[in-house]
């Protein structure tokens, strides 16, 4: 009856979105990658990127021209250094009047939202298989467990943690989970071959 209700709650955790409830305009991309900043207008003669807005608040004047093509006007965007919320301002001739408008994306370290629930559910697997491992006193299986953390430190080192702003903290979470998996299946070897 326990293996029903623990894979019940794996389940749940599986199904929950975690989306935050502000979405952007223009999706997610990943940090450091360019996104095309673009504008709708059909009977505009010019659109012009007038600012972008920064996650740390700042804005940078640009005032450059955005590429026609048809009724899309477009400007090919690359500094994504900082991960967060951008917004950006357009301006143009929309129906003859001057008129402008802020659109918004976001920078994520691996261009994905939504991904704590797939790093809760490989931490959940791993400790599971790792706790049964130490129940049944089988190395093996702490070591097959441990296999499932390094999954997850690898991957946060190399993508980042998902709603973590700062590379420091997803940075120290990926080595500590790094070293709790070294430190599991190192010593789990070492049961295994002294025993």
């Amino acid at each position: 009856m326990k293996i029903y209700l623990s894979l019940s709650i794996l389940l749940l955790i599986s199904m929950i979105n975690l989306v935050s409830a502000e979405q952007s305009n223009l999706g997610t991309v990943k940090m450091n990658s360019c996104i095309d900043l673009y504008q709708t207008c059909d009977d505009c003669s010019y659109v012009n990127l007038t600012s972008v807005k920064y996650p740390n608040g700042t804005i940078e004047t640009m005032n450059l021209n955005m590429i026609k093509n048809g009724q899309d006007f477009s400007y090919n965007f690359c500094n994504t250094s900082k991960i967060g919320d951008y917004t950006y301002t357009v301006a143009g001739d929309k129906g003859g009047t001057y008129s402008t408008e802020v659109i918004g994306f976001s920078v994520s370290p691996s261009g994905f939202v939504g991904t704590l629930g797939f790093y809760i559910l490989i931490l959940v697997l791993s400790a599971g298989v790792i706790v049964l491992g130490f129940s049944k006193d089988d190395a093996p299986l702490v070591i097959l467990g441990s296999l499932g953390l390094y999954f997850v430190g690898i991957y946060t080192l190399f993508f980042g943690l998902d709603g973590m702003k700062d590379p420091v903290y997803t940075w120290g979470f990926g080595l500590i989970v790094l070293g709790i998996a070294f430190y599991l299946s190192v010593r789990s070897a070492w049961e295994l071959i002294t025993d």
